[in-house]
């Protein structure tokens, strides 16, 4: 990840609010954010501002006696701290909710605070929202209808057309189908939707600091199709969609057989990583940065970013979460925030 040591300085009063819903509270979430919000270094670059249960942070492993709730009614009310954290207060878990498994309470819980932030982001109260880990298991068991909170915050957000990509330190990936049943997936590998891919991961890794991206595009049939041989897609789709982009001024490369072209991670040959679908890119971006990557929503109207792990059930109330991939993800929520103020964040 390309973030900054600093952003442009715009006096603490004008540093970008972000928005940090805790994510499950039954999980590592109020862990992880606490531990975060901990370090001096970040409020140099954002106010962030917590949307949570304050027992839910306040009994997390990682709380320190020198830290203190400051609830607030509105983002802008809020003057955190290494030792003052700034809450929206969504008193929403009961005194008998258990923490270390996937509940209605929990899951319910998670909605609103994600649900919030999404207002406040719609509103303009706060720049951005860098989320905890959410449990989809748990949001399933409180009703929620949506097959991830990527395709929730599109439909808040009046969005047709998006992608999720994940940013670590080495390279941004993409993918160009989600989460789809493999048996379905070869019919969401078109056209628009690769050029979409390449477009967006380009932003992504213009908002993480690389002025130029180098894009490259895998594959999706072995030995890159063979001449129409085994798929007829590199020909049909993936092709013509990077000379779209080319002709557009980005600089594409591919489309690259998978086995390969992930194999060039670890110099790494691309700045951005386009995989067909969505385990294709993650085994390569989660071997080798597993737990630096922020996961990014990329054309919504709103700058959304999440931690890329999920609860962790089994280390609940052990201590040993470790919170570098939430600081990473309040830091790069900011610095997109700023880039869109000046234009450079927008496509």
């Amino acid at each position: 990840m390309h973030t900054p040591e600093r952003i442009p300085d715009c006096g603490a009063a004008g540093l970008p609010l972000v928005a940090v819903p805790m994510g499950d509270p039954a999980g590592i979430g109020p862990e992880v954010v606490v531990k975060a919000l901990a370090h001096p270094d970040l409020y140099h670059l954002c106010r962030p501002v917590v949307i949570g249960d304050a027992r839910a942070l306040e009994r997390a492993p990682g709380w320190k006696a020198s830290q203190r709730i400051s609830r607030v009614a509105a983002p802008q009310d809020a003057d955190p701290s290494p030792d003052v954290v700034a809450l929206i207060e969504l008193a929403s878990v009961p005194d008998s909710f258990q923490v270390a498994r996937a509940s209605v309470e929990g899951g319910r819980a998670s909605i609103q605070y994600l649900t919030h932030a999404a207002e406040l982001a719609l509103t303009g109260r706060v720049e951005a929202i860098a989320s905890g880990p959410l449990n989809k298991g748990a949001m399933k068991m409180a009703g929620f209808d949506f097959p991830d909170e990527y395709d929730y915050l599109a439909h808040l957000c009046g969005s047709i057309e998006y992608t999720m990509l994940q940013v670590s330190p080495t390279f941004t990936l993409g993918s160009v189908a989600l989460h789809v049943p493999m048996k379905e997936m070869p019919s969401y590998i078109t056209r628009e939707r690769v050029l979409a891919t390449i477009r967006f991961g380009e932003r992504a890794a213009k908002a993480s600091g690389v002025a130029r991206p180098r894009i490259g595009v895998a594959a999706l049939n072995p030995h890159g199709g063979e001449g129409g041989l085994v798929g007829r897609e590199e020909i049909d789709e993936i092709l013509p969609a990077i000379e779209d982009a080319r002709a557009e001024g980005l600089e594409v490369y591919g489309p690259i057989p998978a086995d390969t072209f992930f194999v060039t991670v670890r110099q790494p040959g691309y700045d951005v990583y386009v995989s067909m679908y969505h385990d294709q890119g993650r085994i390569a971006i989660k071997l080798l940065d597993f737990g630096k990557v922020v996961t990014v929503a990329e054309g919504l109207p709103i700058i959304f970013c999440t931690v890329g792990h999920g609860t962790a059930f089994d280390i609940v109330g052990k201590g040993v979460a470790i919170e570098e991939n939430m600081k990473e993800a309040i830091l790069l929520a900011a610095r997109q925030a700023v880039l869109r103020r000046t234009g450079a964040g927008r496509a």
